[in-house]
């Protein structure tokens, strides 16, 4: 056996048992999964555990090697299954056009907040509740259909779309860390209101082309502060959605801002949001730069960990989008292209596409849908591509032949 403070725990280890900080002993034994267990177990008081080596499994992820994502485990089953857990699950096609009209809506109601702070109206949190309330949902009954459709941009709408797709992006990383559904919502409010503070930016600095001067980027930082005020101002906003706005700059060796925080000083819910921002951000497509692929934003983020974010939530956060996430368009080993429709749990490197389009023969072909990880499958995917690259209309493709399912 083997003593550790709270702080050594991580994901693979054996809990033999725990102590809190007053000296009380606490029932508890079993292998820490994920960092939502941590989390807990830190909120209970513990501060010092007793680990058992010999039962302590390996959890290492290299995005380099592509076939070690599928060896990222999920979080312990719950003991009984809210309403939402034992929902019907829905295909994607029957969840797709329910995903659309539940991001045109989030969408709208961006843009109403902004014009609110502009005229000196308060934000109406309620409605972001329930903008979040649609997304959890969405995403217990399917989430690629709401992966798939972020994925869809505007070149010209970034700053509506990136709160969206963040928002997203936590509803689904929470839920796969089995966070409790009350706190998932909170997650997907701040998200979704995580970068109001832009509003306060002039557009001059907000939407320049080109690298930022060093006077130009401190008051860009200063975008976080804004949030933070006006939130802290808001009625009915949460001190969890507070938190995920007020420090998604953050970083782990406490090179972030606005304060610099490090390590455990900067709660779960704020290093997640930190991952999930960064690769909406890097992934984006702007009207004076395209997005660079999910593949790419996931090798950064692993390259950037333990440094600048939480390695064993990086790994988790891979886990729950998959390494080709829905929406992606990808170059298969037949030379053809395809777009990405679902993940395949249990295989993430071979999820469910589209095939339409062959790169050599420069024709679109009759869409077909494959399994990737069908055994009888012979084909398999590449890379992930940019369809500008190709010449195609993504976006048309999309609603031509995903939408009118």
């Amino acid at each position: 056996m083997k003593t550790i403070n709270i702080a050594q725990l991580a994901s693979g280890m054996y809990v033999v048992n725990a102590q809190t900080s007053s000296g009380k002993a606490l029932k508890i034994q079993g292998l820490i999964s994920n960092p939502a267990q941590i989390e807990l177990l830190r909120s209970k008081g513990v501060t010092q555990l007793s680990i058992d080596p010999a039962r302590q499994q390996p959890t290492e992820l290299d995005v380099d090697d592509s076939s070690q994502f599928n060896m990222v485990t999920t979080a312990v089953d719950s003991p009984s299954l809210t309403a939402r857990q034992s929902m019907k699950k829905l295909s994607m096609a029957q969840e797709i056009k329910k995903a659309k009209a539940l991001y045109s809506e989030a969408k709208s109601l961006q843009k109403r907040a902004f014009a609110d702070i502009t005229n000196g109206k308060a934000i109406n949190v309620a409605d972001f509740r329930r903008c979040a309330e649609g997304f959890i949902d969405s995403v217990f009954r399917n989430q690629d259909a709401l992966l798939c459709i972020s994925r869809m941009r505007e070149k010209d709408a970034y700053l509506l779309e990136h709160s969206v797709n963040v928002s997203i992006l936590m509803t689904i990383f929470a839920k796969y860390l089995k966070l409790d559904e009350p706190t998932i919502e909170e997650l997907a409010t701040g998200a979704l209101l995580h970068d109001i503070g832009k509003i306060k930016v002039p557009d001059a600095i907000l939407n320049k082309p080109g690298r930022l001067t060093d006077d130009e980027f401190v008051v860009m930082r200063q975008h976080v502060e804004f949030s933070r005020d006006i939130l802290q101002q808001t009625e009915g906003i949460s001190p969890i959605s507070l938190d995920v706005a007020a420090n998604h700059h953050e970083r782990m060796d406490g090179r972030g801002y606005p304060a610099g925080l490090q390590q455990e000083q900067i709660s779960l819910h704020a290093r997640m949001i930190a991952i999930v921002d960064t690769y909406d951000a890097i992934t984006a497509q702007r009207v004076y730069k395209s997005g660079q692929s999910c593949v790419r934003a996931l090798k950064i983020l692993r390259s950037d960990s333990p440094t600048h974010f939480d390695l064993e939530l990086v790994k988790q956060f891979i886990a729950a989008i998959g390494m080709y996430p829905p929406g992606t368009l990808v170059l298969m080993d037949s030379e053809k292209l395809a777009l990405v429709l679902e993940n395949n749990p249990n295989s993430l490197t071979c999820p469910v596409v589209k095939v339409f389009y062959h790169t050599k023969r420069r024709c679109y072909l009759p869409p077909l849908t494959v399994d990737l990880a069908n055994p009888k499958c012979d084909d398999a995917i590449k890379s992930a591509v940019d369809a500008a690259d190709y010449g195609i209309d993504l976006k048309k493709f999309f609603n031509e032949f995903i939408m009118q399912v």
